[in-house]
């Protein structure tokens, strides 16, 4: 009669240690290549020891449902109560195998736990397979087969040995029945508690937070209770990071935030050039020598720079295309805990570069190889003010193509082609150009760097980005021209940096005739200032881009960076960086009380705004 409570506490101690035993090693053996510190036998047995927590309540999400069938079992035996449990046996395998082995392959790539984003990914099937080859996929769902197979094993096992007394069934008098169901409640009560906690909170991810390492926390923490406390918690804005009364932090944002002040420094010889603005993937200052990177990979960044203009200290504002667009095109904000860009409804709300210089009379245009319907890139080029769009569908089938597009050449071709066609014309025009090909698998045809496939990869696309401006400078375009080359985000080409900081600099080179002079601005700024910097240089205003200055103009008093990460920050000044983690709510690295402050601040302005888009 009492035998479904011995089989739901086996089936819940199975889980638990299986979580522990294989999960954990796993994650750990494969992703250590990212750890920064020398692995201890302390340090692995305080992941397992905080991890515990996490582990234990995802093992009760498992036997929640057993729990159930086999108790209604008991009582009512009016079904086949081992197929069932086999089924769900079956499904549950394959979703913990799927959610572990994909949050262990991700790692390296993200370098967080896998959450709700994935399924963003997953919209476009091309998009989330493109970076990995066949071979890979391959291995992957065969460790997803292994993984499943021997967790299905243990859990069959225990249904049909532990459990053998419940799955014959018998009708009971009401008075057994009634021992049953309150034994059930008992039961359910505690794989209730297991899963809240009993703390005034709720558990959540921070639960198992003990380092200010965060790949130990994130070793810790179990991928399938963050990936399902990331499904319950809403992306709502209004009232996140509550740190401070509104007018401290409108007081304390209004110092790190002027919007007003005149350039003390011209760039330009006119106030109106045409403007390429050369989104290039992925492009960190490790690949630029003259910012410190590697030698022989940007070499044309480097030759076009020493005649231009290169701002040499800026921070991409996040870690990826979809929140590094917003920040150039924006002048916005990245978001620790989502990206804006998925609120469609919110984009049109949102100040816009493109949608300013409509307004002074420019022909706008987004270019890109590859699909814009990848984390509605088609949606924020529209709503932020692009009259045309060109992506691969618009590109012969012949051009020559990668998993993500076609490759950076032909593309550079083609803005080129687009650019005299606009010269013919008479036609004022601004041109956004993102390119791919510096991208996972980093397939190109080119062999320039051949032990090292990254590096080629970014010396392919910086072979390409030299011919055009090569090719532009000796046409009539160039007179007028404003050539911005920036990244969207950094590149970890080591998965192994020694801060965040490294990771998040990146290089802003301006060419093109319309210079009136070349230099090196020394200056720390983020990403999200090009807008503002820019109208400055054209003598617009720029008010409404409240999180974007002007690094060259006279109100430019304090200079600072903003990154933000998977729930996190990196906040950066003349004294230093501090890196903050927002679930456990310390500074992993660099404590500092003013930079933490500020951090702060700026999350709370720019989530109290995002609710009022």
């Amino acid at each position: 009669m009492i035998g479904f409570g011995l089989f739901s506490i086996i089936y819940f101690v199975y889980c638990v240690v299986f979580l522990q035993v294989v999960q954990k090693p796993l994650f750990g053996a494969y992703n250590n290549v990212v750890n920064t510190e020398k692995l201890t036998a302390s340090d692995i047995s305080r992941v397992y020891t905080h991890g515990f927590v996490s582990d234990a309540i995802i093992a009760a999400y498992i036997t929640a449902i057993p729990l159930i069938i086999s108790g209604i079992h008991t009582i009512i035996p009016c079904f086949n109560v081992g197929t069932v449990l086999t089924v769900y046996n079956v499904i549950i395998s394959l979703a913990i195998a799927l959610i572990c082995v994909a949050d262990t392959l991700l790692y390296r790539f993200w370098n967080y736990k896998i959450d709700s984003s994935v399924f963003v990914y997953l919209r476009s099937l091309k998009g989330a397979f493109a970076s990995v080859s066949t071979l890979y996929l391959i291995a992957a769902f065969s460790v997803v087969f292994i993984f499943a197979a021997i967790f299905f094993i243990g859990l069959e096992y225990i249904t049909l040995r532990s459990a053998s007394s419940l799955l014959a069934g018998c009708w009971l008098t009401w008075l057994k029945a009634l021992l049953v169901f309150l034994i059930m409640l008992a039961l359910a009560g505690v794989i209730f508690m297991i899963i809240r906690g009993l703390k005034i909170r709720p558990n959540n991810p921070s639960v198992v937070y003990y380092s200010k390492n965060p790949f130990y926390n994130h070793w810790a923490l179990n991928p399938a209770y963050n990936l399902i406390y990331s499904l319950g918690t809403r992306d709502e804005f209004k009232g996140k990071f509550r740190f401070f009364d509104d007018k401290e932090c409108e007081d304390i944002n209004s110092e790190l935030f002027p919007t007003d002040g005149k350039p003390t420094v011209k760039l330009l010889r006119t106030e109106r050039p045409n403007i390429l603005l050369v989104i290039w993937e992925s492009l960190g200052a490790e690949f630029v020598p003259s910012l410190g990177g590697k030698e022989g990979v940007a070499v044309n960044v480097d030759r076009i720079a020493e005649e231009g203009v290169m701002f040499t200290r800026c921070t991409a504002g996040s870690f990826r295309t979809d929140r590094g667009l917003v920040c150039l095109l924006s002048g916005y904000l990245g978001q620790p805990t989502t990206s804006v860009i998925r609120y469609t409804r919110k984009l049109p709300n949102l100040p816009a570069l493109p949608r300013k210089l409509k307004k002074e009379g420019y022909v706008t245009t987004a270019v890109h190889g590859g699909e814009l319907t990848i984390m509605h890139k088609s949606d924020y080029y529209l709503a932020s003010g692009h009259d045309r769009l060109v992506s691969q569908k618009d590109i012969p089938s012949s051009a020559p193509t990668c998993k993500w597009g076609v490759q950076d050449g032909y593309m550079f071709d083609f803005v080129y082609d687009d650019i005299m066609e606009k010269t013919r014309k008479g036609e004022k025009w601004f041109t956004t150009f993102q390119t791919l090909s510096s991208h996972e698998p980093f397939t190109v045809p080119y062999n320039r760097l051949p032990d090292d496939e990254v590096a080629n990869s970014f010396a392919y696309t910086d072979h390409c980005f030299g011919e055009f401006v090569d090719r532009l400078k000796a046409s009539p375009a160039w007179d007028d021209l404003l050539i911005i080359c920036v990244a969207d985000h950094g590149y970890n080409a080591t998965k192994n940096p020694k801060s965040r900081s490294e990771y998040a600099h990146i290089p802003i080179l301006f060419t093109g005739g319309a210079l009136s002079c070349h230099k090196r601005i020394d200056t720390i700024m983020s990403q999200t200032d090009l807008a503002a910097t820019l109208l400055g240089q054209m003598n617009l205003p720029h008010d409404e881009f409240i999180f974007s200055r002007d690094v060259l103009a006279d109100s430019y008093k304090k200079p600072f960076s903003f990154h933000t990460y998977t729930n996190g920050f990196m906040y950066t000044d003349s004294r230093g960086v501090t890196i903050v983690d927002n679930v456990s709510n310390e500074a992993i690295e660099g404590p500092d009380e003013e930079r933490e402050r500020n951090g702060r601040a700026i999350l709370q302005k720019l989530y109290e705004d995002l609710s009022k888009r």
